[in-house]
């Protein structure tokens, strides 16, 4: 007959050890399935997957200690009693921990975010998290401790709502590193395990509770501060200088941006020849600005600025693209018809859409998306098309094609803005064929916008057709912001280029554009459009400062492009183009 102590070896290593790896692989293995069954494959997956496999081979172990042991101890198996630990109430501020990157992602995406979106992220969060770390201790209590599955459960679901943080800082993107995410795990449940048998809860809760008030209210008044900075419409230098005059001239005008489309000295440093396109373009009667660049080095940074021909938002960054711009207001006043054409609905989320025709009309929600991206484990920038293909791209091509068509005769204003050739993964960290890649999508692109230009120039031709890129498609240095990772004396021209350049040709209908089109940055289009729909150069006195901002954020390690003209980095006092100087 087996000893009180031979008993509680056998039932110390059942409950203490194999029962914790079967656990933790059952998590692993459950958070997997879901994932992959709601199409979330991305860091967080790996990580459970990698974790699960690994877990076999210590369960694997484990066993066999078990029954070695079992064998050695004259072959009693464990006793099966029921935890005698009981939940006590204020183990429910161990959600706060997990909790508080989720909060904070919330806060930082209100922009997006309505209150019942909020709520809706918030509410889903709050079951998985009770799943883990209540529910399955509480079924589990049979076989093992229910303190022990409650703390294994929180660093799980801990290291799981955190991934999205830590895959930006390590710029993971669609797998992370094993050994970092375990360091996180394993951390999480060894400083909460010690101090739960060390008798120091209500120091444990203390500090979960402080760290959660004080993360919140930074999160919450940094966006208090950035409500509080946004300027005044009325204040539009072009929205003052235009007024309700009625234009001279109202040809319909299409603006067709190609995502992360630049001018060719640009694709010739990355090894790409993409003059036959230009030359095309050029056939067609289009008038091409070489030298042209953004101040913004994102999609919403540039073209929220272009259709309000000015550096400030007016509220929501996505409030002009959406269609309530300064650009689409005076041409409504100017009697034109508004339309937005966009393969999903990213121009959309948190605000709708203010165009009088626009698609698609509907897509996810934005608290959908956001717990895509929780999920995940990393905020990727296509989160909201990560099922979008080539297939659904041609029904996005094809649904355009039918609106350039009906629109033929009326007075409009068009923009269409094509996700091809687009930009990297924005992860931080370059793929092997990063480049490759952009000159596959590249060639889409050019196809695209060949057939785009072909229906418009043939069906209208005394329309104003601007073809434009909206920023660089970030291939150079680590694919991504070089802020703080590198230092300004490393940033060349290209670099600069490759954030903050932009494509633009506009096919303008008569002759006299000369007259109107000073461009230096893209942001000057609409100054320059609507002096020529007006026929007065005075309009032009509402061109922006074609500065690059260096605060409140910067792309390029602190340089800046001014007038043209580089400030900062390896080319300092340089012109940021050289081609045709």
């Amino acid at each position: 007959m087996l000893s009180v102590k031979k008993s509680f070896e056998i039932d110390f290593f059942f409950a203490n050890i194999l029962v914790p790896v079967i656990a933790l692989a059952l998590y692993c293995s459950s958070f997997g399935y879901i994932s992959s069954r709601f199409l979330l494959e991305g860091v967080n997956y790996y990580f459970v997957s990698k974790m699960a496999k690994y877990l076999l081979f210590v369960i694997g172990g484990a066993l066999l200690t078990f029954f070695v042991i079992l064998k050695a101890k004259s072959g009693r198996g464990p006793a099966f009693k029921r935890s005698t630990e009981k939940f006590h109430p204020d183990d429910f501020l161990l959600l706060l921990l997990p909790l508080t990157p989720a909060v904070q992602y919330i806060l930082s995406n209100q922009e997006i975010l309505s209150a019942r979106d909020s709520m809706y992220v918030l509410i889903v969060v709050v079951l998985f998290l009770g799943l883990y770390i209540f529910a399955l201790p509480i079924l589990l209590g049979n076989v093992m401790p229910t303190r022990t599955l409650m703390i294994l459960g929180l660093a799980f679901v801990f290291t799981i709502i955190s991934m999205s943080s830590i895959s930006d800082y390590f710029h993971w993107f669609e797998k992370g590193a094993l050994r970092k995410q375990l360091m996180v795990f394993s951390g999480v449940f060894l400083v909460v395990w010690l101090f739960y048998n060390l008798n120091q809860r209500k120091i444990l809760y203390l500090f979960i509770g402080l760290n959660f008030i004080v993360n919140s209210s930074l999160q919450f008044l940094q966006g208090d501060v950035a409500d509080a900075t946004s300027a005044r419409l009325e204040e539009n230098k072009l929205l003052s200088l235009v007024g309700k005059r009625t234009p001279a001239i109202t040809p319909n005008i299409y603006l067709l941006l190609y995502d992360a489309y630049v001018p060719n000295e640009t694709m010739l440093a990355y090894g790409i020849d993409n003059s036959a396109q230009e030359s095309y373009l050029e056939e067609q009667g289009f008038t091409l600005y070489p030298h042209t660049y953004s101040i913004g080095a994102t999609t919403l940074a540039t073209m929220s600025r272009v259709l309000n021909a000015s550096t400030e938002y007016y509220g929501n960054h996505r409030r002009a693209v959406s269609g309530d711009g300064v650009a689409q207001k005076l041409l409504r006043n100017a009697g034109y018809e508004t339309y937005g054409v966009f393969p999903y609905d990213f121009m959309f989320q948190g605000i709708g859409s203010s165009y009088d025709n626009s698609i698609p009309q509907n897509g996810s929600p934005s608290s959908v998306l956001l717990l895509k991206g929780i999920f995940m484990g990393e905020f990727r920038f296509d989160i909201e098309d990560d099922e979008y293909n080539e297939q659904t791209h041609e029904q996005f091509v094809e649904s355009k094609r039918r609106i350039f068509e009906a629109i033929s005769g009326k007075q409009v204003f068009v923009y269409m803005h094509s996700n091809l050739p687009t930009h990297t993964q924005n992860s931080g960290s370059c793929l092997p064929d990063e480049t490759d890649q952009f000159k596959e999508r590249l060639r889409r692109a050019n196809l695209e916008m060949k057939q785009d230009v072909n229906m418009i120039v043939g069906n209208d031709p005394s329309a104003i057709v601007v073809v434009a890129g909206d920023h660089g498609p970030h291939l150079t240095k680590n694919c991504f912001d070089t802020t703080d990772v590198y230092d300004i004396s490393e940033i060349s021209r290209l670099d600069i280029q490759d954030r903050y350049g932009a494509f633009l040709a506009i096919r303008w209908p008569t002759g006299d554009f000369v007259r109107y089109d000073d461009i230096t940055v893209l942001q000057d289009l609409f100054p320059a459009v609507f002096a020529y729909l007006y026929k007065d150069a005075t309009i032009l006195d509402s061109k922006i400062e074609p500065i690059i901002p260096v605060q409140p954020y910067s792309s390029i390690s602190g340089a800046t492009v001014d007038h043209g003209s580089i400030r900062g980095g390896i080319d300092d006092g340089e012109p940021l183009y050289v081609s045709g100087q």
